[in-house]
């Protein structure tokens, strides 16, 4: 089971069946729902889908995170997830973690992004073990492209995506046989 991730800004809980109509709220959100959804207007049973996805993958330590404000607000979600179906076929993606993150408007630019990425990689690389992240950012998302820069993401490849090319990151942790 995944835990907790405390950040200054609150606290990266695992999400839950009954955080689904907060989540809809979030993810319909017009800024982003045009990069993260395609824009999509995400129906409910896709937000209780995704959820229970999340606990399937529960048992492997990934899925999905709320951010919880000190207040016990909904402000976000960030998750670890395998990459998603429509990029596993791309070379270099297959089988890898994909790291996600939609906040609400009220919380942006304001480093909180920055912040729950780093929580959420520290855990993949500390707890999980992972050895690399990837990620697949849509070309005018120029926000998640400077987020991913931010936390040490690298692009390797572009493709072309649903609706925009899509540049495609890794992130490279150390194994432990390389920092002893």
């Amino acid at each position: 089971m995944k835990p907790a991730l405390p950040i200054a800004s609150g606290r990266l809980r695992p999400a839950r069946a009954s955080d689904g109509r907060e989540l809809l709220t979030l993810l319909r959100d017009r800024d982003i729902r045009r990069y993260l959804c395609d824009g999509r207007l995400l129906a409910a049973g896709e937000v209780t889908e995704m959820l229970a996805d999340s606990a399937l993958l529960d048992t492997r330590g990934l899925g999905l995170w709320v951010l919880e404000t000190p207040d016990c607000r909904i402000a976000g979600v960030v998750g670890l997830t395998p990459v998603s179906p429509a990029i596993a076929g791309l070379e270099g993606m297959s089988g890898y973690i994909e790291p996600t993150i939609a906040l609400a408007p009220d919380v942006q630019r304001r480093g909180v992004a920055r912040e729950a990425m780093t929580a959420a990689m520290a855990y993949a690389e500390h707890t999980l073990g992972l050895t690399r992240l990837v990620a697949a950012v849509d070309a005018p998302n120029e926000r998640s492209h400077r987020l991913m820069r931010a936390c040490g993401f690298h692009p390797f490849a572009s493709t072309d995506g649903p609706r925009h090319a899509l540049t495609l990151y890794e992130r490279l942790f150390s194994r432990p046989s390389e920092t002893g």
